[in-house]
């Protein structure tokens, strides 16, 4: 029994794994890597169960169990298989910037329809010169009788290319503004679109589209703008929160699948007349990723109970599962991958393709290093 999780929420983790050992599948997995595609057709089936709706509120069509559900789910679908976990998650964690901040009308349009797995959001922050640094952003935009021009370029925008929204951080004058527009915009001068460039094939998450997004003279209407004019900054780092704990999420999966494939595999493996589990080095390294899942389990589930109870501990928190999570499944699939040996080196094994996939939350939505910083910040 863990503390954290409802029977509910422990029905809705069994549905979950019950879809997913179904239609998970490494081989399908690879095919779409392969094409460089997008699953559509799976998340959208997640949709009609259910599954993205965990986490958001009953309002807008969610189940309403807010940052513990979204975790479940998300961890859940890494477990049996984190490169098809992750993909589908990827589809809808975006939008949490928009559900956090967007306005009734502005929900009803994007969330809703998100939820029920027709919709894929983006959010673009990063550019060529500005990751981490936010401030040197030069996107900008400039008001213009009705709407807002807007000219500049990011990079490492997530599903760009197939999103069907897209939310956006510019300066405007001295401060930060979020807009949030269709893939194609409509104004007197008829459809706008910007263009976009996919960035190619990467280290993971290949199933995914990393793109980046170049607007020359592209006109937003003035109801695009999400949240508060001018507190753009303070719109994102909100999304960010709930995005770390539910990243956490998809790490915290990946350990599991690898954990538990691994287990599995030294039970059935035999050298020198007995299965490998009985070696005691097997045994201590089994037992070392054991404990290092639990402590994770622990801090991961009290950081999500925190955020859903607005503890003003929870963004101090969402860093540190962030940081530690990442970091600690990285490491238990390369341990795992040793159990296999070199069978887990091989791609059909599904570990090595797990590790790839994996190591990028270590990396996206704040380096190792920012969280460190902003754990820092509130230490000191």
């Amino acid at each position: 029994m863990d503390l954290y999780i409802s029977s509910d929420l422990t029905d809705i983790q069994k549905a979950v794994s019950e879809f997913c050992e179904k239609e998970f599948s490494q081989e399908y997995l690879q095919r779409y890597e392969d094409e460089h595609n997008y699953p559509r057709e799976l998340y959208e089936k997640i949709g009609t169960l259910g599954f993205i709706g965990v986490g958001f509120s009953e309002d807008i069509g969610g189940a309403g169990y807010g940052a513990l559900g979204h975790v479940v789910a998300v961890t859940e679908m890494c477990r049996k298989l984190p490169g098809m976990g992750m993909a589908m998650s990827l589809g809808y964690i975006p939008s949490f910037v928009v559900d956090i901040s967007g306005t009734k009308e502005q929900r009803e349009k994007y969330i809703r329809p998100l939820i029920e797995g027709k919709y894929v959001a983006a959010f673009s922050v990063t550019e060529p010169d500005a990751g981490s640094d936010i401030s040197v952003l030069k996107t900008r935009m400039e008001e213009k009788n009705d709407c807002f021009v807007v000219n500049g370029s990011k990079i490492f925008t997530t599903n760009a290319g197939y999103a069907d929204f897209y939310t956006l951080l510019a300066m405007d004058g001295n401060s930060f503004t979020a807009l949030l527009f269709d893939k194609t915009v409509i104004d007197d001068n008829g459809p706008r679109r910007f263009e976009i460039n996919d960035l190619g094939r990467k280290m993971g998450i290949n199933t995914t589209m990393s793109g980046e997004l170049v607007l020359s003279d592209f006109h937003v209407p003035k109801e695009c703008v999400l949240g508060e004019r001018g507190k753009g900054k303070k719109t994102a780092l909100a999304a960010f929160e709930l995005s770390r704990v539910v990243i956490a999420g998809q790490a915290f999966g990946g350990m599991l699948y690898g954990y538990e494939r691994a287990v599995d595999y030294a039970k059935k493996r035999k050298q020198f007349g007995n299965s490998i589990i009985k070696f005691q080095s097997i045994e201590h390294d089994l037992v070392d990723m054991y404990v290092e899942i639990e402590k994770c389990r622990n801090l991961l589930y009290r950081t999500a109970w925190l955020y859903d109870r607005k503890d003003p501990e929870s963004n101090k928190y969402a860093s540190m599962v962030k940081l530690t999570i990442p970091e600690n499944a990285i490491s238990v699939l390369n341990r795992c991958i040793d159990v296999f040996g070199g069978y887990g080196y091989m791609r059909d094994q599904g570990l090595e393709g797990a590790l790839r996939d994996i190591r990028i939350t270590s990396i996206y939505e704040g380096t190792n290093k920012i969280q460190k910083n902003v754990i820092a910040r509130m230490l000191y």
